[in-house]
């Protein structure tokens, strides 16, 4: 056994799972009453889903310009299973409601004129405007034209944007993730990270923030955020992204709208079939390890088929499809460089010796299967459809080998509709009725379970001369191999019943309904253990990891296998109305109002007014604002570990290990408690008592009395020598060693530096060590301030149509983030940061209460500039600019904020050293000082908003985003899809290498306050994918396409990770530690009819 694999963490297996206890019952009787109440005014109007559907409305003129009533209005389209009519009204008015997303032909007939019809494309969730001007006399025929309708759209205050099938199916799309198009929106931030809340945010909202659905259904990850059930591109028809000032219908987020639908079967058979394969011949390698040309290991095979066609012609159709996918990815990782020395290569040596032979290729695997069924009984519009995806992933991660891990998931979603078109047929009533099913088990765990437990080595070349030479830290990158967490799993269970109504009364689009959704969360929370370890290189090559120095031992997680299980439940009620009430000819008003309920959080005011305006300049420019509250939903991600909603009781423990007494510190890491306020003593790395003495030396933090480096090894029995220095000193040799046994050196060497007994244990490895920060006596409370998170947005814009194919756009928004939530020690006592007080609570003598609340908030502003060219003349293009500031306060939903005070600051007086017993103690009674610990103590009488410290940019917006797509179709069938994309490196804090710890907490979190949380940017991000293709037509049919795709064209070096700390030379401050991946190439068919 070499010496990194003998440092390994075991812990017991956490596969125990116990039946959730049942929750919300009061969330139940609510929503049955409110279903049966529901019901009833179901059965007296009947009632329209979340909006996947379009309209088509305008007027009918004669060549003059006066209105033709009475004229019969034809709509047909490939969509559409059977033509709809509708009659002009005595205005020249007419209008076709809840028509899917698609081709449409639109006749318009009447006595006396020529007969017109026009065909045009209506994309998904939009009220497309389309006037007809019908000639006098008779004609012989139909004559067909193919028209656009206008770009802009006149009644919707809403921004956004729709991805069309065009897009989709011509633009490159990395790993055949429809969803990577997100980055096709203006104001979509495409974060390093390819998941959790920093993946795809929108306008500064956090990424779980966004809602997603599939075909009306919920389809988001309520604990980890993100779309659900993945699905096969071949599936997907188009998405719409609303990025702010959607309407009332649209709740349980604060971000964008996700808006998908799925393809249909129609009268006549189509499908694809696919191939697509990527092999590292086709890469290039952007290693940052010099000499590494060879680009890693890729494969990948996809695999996809899709079809559709009629089963009963006009009434019964089918669409499915099914896709494979398999990938083995190499990972490019670098090891550290610790210098030229002998020590420092035999660390490498070890460190390659372990992570080698562990070191392969991530494998992944997936499969995902669709089938869509669609009926037309009368007036009413069925659907039934269900998609299953199995998903395996193994050793994937970024870092050395031993840190990798491998999960599993499976999705299941069975879902149902019904559109009803009742009462009048040319303004009828639009009823919408759905219902879904989803089951989600999953799981994730070490690739390694040898390795449960990451290790941070801070190794150092020679230990510091303290004093004077005083730190923490070494000048050389550390070291991190192993995982922090153990095996946890957990199973997700959906249930959700949609409800809505449309109708149109005069000027008035009025629209209201109902939302349920039902989320069960059952599952194991994992056990976190981290170690940093502080040691020279010398003694880790001699002694190993567990003696070679002092390192720092982290334990979170429940203390039983009952405390770890999860078992989370929320019953969510949403009733909203709206109006879209066009006041004049060019001026719509969007009105609305939205009250969201969930049974677990204790909120019964969410109510959400809504306002928007679109003004129609003239007919090419209209301008539009919005303001509104959109409200969060109940996040089970964000309550997985307050025990109060159902989750996880987790408890953190942290403890100072002293495998050699006092002896293998290379630095100031021995005094840990000392520096933080912590009861214990101020010890020397280098001094005995007897040198201490003699050279009258004082502590290097304040001055006072210090503690040699021999003062444990002199515990022993009477008449028992002193341990030899730097012996490794354990439970299992410390009565050989002192003739003590293990519980009486613990009480005698608490005594000796005049700590209380209790002060030492004997923990992991049998190794002495003090738990500097005790596990909480209490489990996470929930603060008395609880709220929902929610954004008040406002926005105003303008949009130009340039030509009748291109239109401009410009929109400023302004969003105040509130309520965010997270934890903190909410009874930390403000006297806690002031010197010679050390760590304390309120009420005195009690332990920390960990507290989840709405303690954070931020602010964003954003300008955004759009350009779109719709397809003609042979390409399409799209091009958008973001200037974004946002701010926020927060550092993660359960990560403690650098101060954790929030409150009127009382009075404190900060004691006199021992060294200064005639000192001058300092106050805040009359205003402000500086503790001689370096902390600031506010003014008493003052509020003080802790969190406050944590302000600066933040993680979840970019400073400048500058993105262009476009499809070209060349001559012969060619064709080139492009995706540009340029935007400024992501924000990251400066790691203080002094810790401090500005309230007290005995923490530190590495976040250089003194310069600013996120004061940094990293480099910046340029990006551009292509795709060239070749169409070849078989028969009138059959159509093949042969296509190439690459994916980071330039082979760029865009960081997914940056060194933050400025004292190490061999990594300069703000330069690339790991990098995404390099130049890679894809290879497909396309076979379609």
């Amino acid at each position: 056994m070499n010496a990194i694999t003998s440092f390994k963490i075991l812990h017991e297996d956490l596969t125990n799972e116990d039946e959730a206890a049942s929750r919300g019952t009061l969330g139940k009787r609510l929503s049955a009453v409110l279903l049966a109440l529901f019901a009833v005014s179901i059965l007296s109007i009947s009632v329209a889903a979340q909006t996947t559907t379009s309209s088509i409305e305008g007027t009918v003129t004669d060549p003059t310009g006066a209105v033709i009533g009475g004229a019969i209005v034809r709509a047909s389209g490939d969509t559409l299973a059977t033509e709809r009519n509708t009659v002009t009204n005595s205005q020249g008015f007419y209008r076709f409601a809840a028509l899917p997303a698609g081709t449409y032909k639109i006749t318009v007939e009447q006595t006396g004129f020529a007969t017109k019809s026009t065909e045009f494309e209506l994309t998904l969730n939009r009220t497309a405007t389309f006037n007809v001007q019908l000639e006098v006399g008779q004609v012989g025929g139909e004559v067909v034209v193919t028209e656009t309708i206008p770009l802009i759209e006149t009644t919707s205050s809403s921004t956004g944007t729709t991805v069309t099938p065009k897009q989709i199916q011509e633009l490159p799309v990395n790993g055949r993730e429809y969803l990577d198009l997100l980055q096709l929106v203006p104001g979509v931030a495409i974060n390093r990270q390819s998941g959790g809340d920093n993946a795809n945010p929108v306008l500064g909202e956090r990424s779980g923030n966004n809602n997603f659905f599939i075909d009306g259904h919920p389809n988001k990850d309520t604990v980890d955020g993100g779309s659900a059930a993945p699905f096969n591109q071949e599936t997907i028809e188009e998405f719409q992204v609303l990025t702010s000032a959607y309407k009332a219908e649209f709740g349980q987020a604060s971000g964008a709208i996700i808006n998908v639908i799925t393809k249909s079967g129609g009268n006549e058979f189509h499908g694809v079939g696919s191939f697509f394969h990527r092999n590292d011949a086709f890469d290039s390698s952007n290693s940052l390890e010099e000499g590494v040309t060879e680009p890693p290991e890729l494969k990948r095979y996809n695999y996809s088929i899709a079809g559709g066609g009629p089963i009963i012609k006009d009434r019964f159709f089918f669409f499915g499809s099914a896709e494979r996918i398999q990938e083995d990815r190499g990972v490019d990782f670098n090891y550290p460089d610790l210098g030229p020395s002998d020590g420092a290569q035999t660390v490498l040596n070890l460190l390659r010796n372990q992570e080698d032979p562990l070191d392969g290729p991530q494998e992944s695997e997936a499969t995902r299967l669709f089938l869509k069924l669609n009926q037309t009984l009368g007036r009413h519009s069925l659907v039934q459809e269900v998609n299953y995806s199995n998903q395996l992933s193994r050793a994937t991660g970024s870092g050395l080998p031993s840190t990798r891990r491998s999960s599993g998931a499976r999705t299941l979603l069975l879902g149902f509709g019904d559109t009803m078109l009742l009462g009048d047929e040319g303004n009828p009533w639009i009823v919408t009725l759905r219902g879904a099913y989803r089951g989600e088990p999953s799981d994730n765990r070490p690739a390694f379970p040898e390795f449960t437990g990451a290790t941070l080595l801070n190794a150092f070349p020679a230990p510091q001369v303290c004093p004077p030479t005083c730190g923490f830290f070494s000048t050389l990158p550390g070291i991190q191999f192993g995982t922090a967490t153990t095996a946890s799993d957990s199973h997700q269970k959906y249930t959700s019943l949609i409800a809505n109504a449309n109708k149109l009364w005069g000027d008035h689009d009025f629209k209201f309904g109902w939302q349920f959704l039902r989320t069960k969360v059952d599952g194991t929370d994992p056990q976190t253990f981290t170690n940093q370890l502080f040691a020279t290189i010398d003694d880790f090559v001699t002694l190993g990891p567990v003696n070679s120095g002092i390192f720092l031992l982290l334990d979170a997680g429940g203390p039983t296998p009952e405390a770890r299980q999860i078992n989370l439940n929320n019953y969510y009620n949403g009733f909203y109305v709206q109006d879209d009430w066009k006041i004049l000819r060019n001026l719509t008003v969007n009105l609305g109002l939205r009250y969201d309920h969930d049974s677990e959080f204790e909120a019964d005011s969410n109510f959400s007014p809504r306002i928007g305006f679109a003004w129609a300049v003239n007919p090419k420019t209209i301008i539009r604002g919005h303001y509104g509250r959109f409200y969060d939903q109940f996040r089970l991600g964000l309550a997985s570990q307050v025990p109060e909603f159902g989750g996880a009781d987790r408890r953190v423990v942290q403890s100072l290990y002293f495998p050699r007494g006092f002896y293998g510190s290379p630095s100031l890491i021995s005094m840990l408690a000392f520096a933080v306020g912590l009861p214990g003593p101020c010890i020397s790395n280098r001094l005995t008592d007897a040198q201490i003495q003699q050279m009258s030396a004082t502590c290097p933090l304040g001055g006072g009395p210090m503690v040699g480096v021999d003062r444990l090894n002199n515990v022993v029995a009477q008449g028992n020598p002193s341990i030899p220095a730097n012996t490794i000193i354990n439970i299992n040799n410390v009565q050989q060693l002192t003739g003590l046994t293990p519980a009486q050196y613990l009480t005698q060497a608490a005594a000796a530096i005049g700590q209380p007994d209790g002060y030492f244990e004997w923990g992991a490895f049998g190794v002495l060590n003090n738990p500097i920060i005790p596990p909480a006596a209490a489990p996470v409370a929930v603060a008395d301030t609880f709220a929902t998170p929610h954004t008040d947005g406002f926005s105003i814009g303008i949009q130009r149509e340039i030509f009748d194919d291109m239109v401009f756009e410009g929109t400023y928004h302004h969003r105040e983030i509130k309520n965010l939530l997270g934890t903190r020690l909410s009874n930390l006592a403000f006297r806690s940061r002031v010197a010679g007080i050390g760590r304390s609570f309120d009420p005195p003598g009690s332990g920390e209460l960990p507290t989840f609340g709405p303690f954070y908030e931020g602010k964003y502003d954003g300008l955004v500039l759009s350009l779109n060219k719709r397809f003609s003349n042979r390409f399409t293009l799209g091009a958008n600019y973001t200037y974004a500031k946002a701010t926020d306060n927060s550092r993660g939903v359960f990560t403690n904020p650098t101060d954790n005070w929030i409150g009127i600051v009382p009075v404190v007086t900060e004691p006199c050293p021992a060294s200064d017993p005639g000192c001058t103690p300092q106050t805040n009674a009359n205003g402000p000082f500086i503790s001689r610990n370096g902390n600031l103590v506010q003014e008493a009488g003052t509020f003080h908003n802790g969190p406050d410290l944590d302000k600066g940019p933040s993680s979840l917006a970019l400073d400048h985003i500058f993105q262009v797509n476009g499809v070209v179709t060349l001559p012969y069938q060619f064709q080139i899809g492009g995706i540009f994309r340029a935007q400024s490196g992501f924000h990251f804090s400066r790691f203080d290498t002094q810790n401090r710890d500005p309230d007290g907490n005995g923490n530190f979190n590495g976040v250089d306050f003194t310069a600013g949380r996120n004061a940094f940017t990293a480099p910046a991000f340029v990006n551009l994918d292509m795709r060239f293709s070749k169409i070849f037509d078989v028969g009138e049919r059959v159509r093949v396409e042969v296509l190439f795709e690459f994916f980071n064209i330039l082979n760029r070096q865009n960081p997914a990770a940056v060194q933050n700390r400025d004292d190490i030379p061999t990594e300069p401050f703000g330069s690339a530690t790991q990098v995404l991946p390099g130049r890679e190439g894809q290879i497909g068919f396309r076979v379609s009819f």
